[in-house]
């Protein structure tokens, strides 16, 4: 099938969403799409949840094992046959004029790139302290949640990066910026899926520090630093433990899972304290 737009969509272990999110794509009012998605070694049922979509729109491949996002989203790149290449995550709910609005965008000529408008849950959805918010409501971020680009344009800068687990994504627009403008596109809207943190989802990452040490590392990146302090509030919490009680006055808590975290926001600032060091230590970064 010819087409001048491919999706990627890359899934691990995302059975409750998934169904969700390729109903709504498959729902867009811009028809002449291919699907692309990519099991990255899922574990759960998420692969009988898409296998239930026939759909000739919809080109399934597995990884053998996982292989982390940022490879996953270059075998799709692989796969990918459109002029522009769009990206989602599997949590998502695409909103039905979704393409039309990012072709909009990347046929104006002015433009490389475009990202979208990220709500979580919804536009008026309050938030308590467990909800694994992910948004975008005024641009910046450059998270593939919700962008597009022209396909010649990734090609130029090589694609994702593949030693990020996180960040991938605004490392490759902050690649791409260099080549041409990305646009903001506000009616361009995704809605993330809402999700609960678990204790072992909070350590877990922690890890995901590392990836800001990259940032600075090949663009001075400074978001959430303050001079050369990586999440300075993190760091304090770590010096003075009793500041994490200060979430109970900032934040919402109203459900079990809300307090479940709170012991473990200390054990969370430390390990990622000692993640950022040793990364500064082996890419040889001063960062605090």
């Amino acid at each position: 099938m010819k087409t001048d737009v491919s999706v990627i969509l890359c899934v691990k272990d995302a059975e409750k969403y998934i169904g969700n999110c390729i109903s709504s794509l498959l729902d867009q009012t811009f028809k002449d799409f291919e699907l692309i998605i990519i099991n990255d070694g899922c574990s759960d049922y998420t692969p009988h949840v898409i296998e239930k979509f026939s759909d000739e729109r919809i080109r399934y491949f597995r990884n053998q094992k996982n292989l982390g996002i940022a490879k996953s989203r270059n075998i799709g790149l692989k796969f990918a046959r459109g002029e522009y290449i769009f990206f989602t995550d599997a949590d998502c709910v695409i909103s039905k004029n979704w393409i039309a609005q990012g072709l909009k965008s990347l046929e104006n000529q002015k433009y490389v790139g475009v990202e979208g408008r990220i709500y979580y849950v919804s536009k008026d959805y309050k938030p308590t302290f467990s909800d694994h918010v992910c948004k975008n409501e005024h641009g910046g971020r450059f998270t593939t949640g919700n962008a597009a680009y022209k396909s010649t344009v990734i090609q130029s800068v090589g694609g994702f990066d593949e030693k990020y687990d996180y960040h991938e994504d605004r490392d490759l627009a902050l690649r791409i910026l260099k080549h041409g403008k990305i646009c903001f596109n506000p009616n361009m809207i995704v809605y993330v899926q809402q999700q609960t943190l678990t204790p072992k989802d909070l350590i877990r990452s922690a890890g995901y520090i590392k990836n800001r040490v990259y940032l600075f590392k090949k663009f001075r990146e400074r978001k959430k630093m303050l001079w050369r302090i990586v999440n300075p509030f993190n760091l304090a919490k770590t010096l003075f433990p009793p500041l994490i009680l200060v979430s109970l006055f900032f934040k919402t808590f109203k459900t079990s899972d809300d307090f479940k975290l709170l012991p473990f926001m200390y054990v969370y600032a430390i390990l990622e304290r000692l993640q950022l060091w040793k990364t500064c230590a082996r890419e040889r970064v001063f960062l605090i």
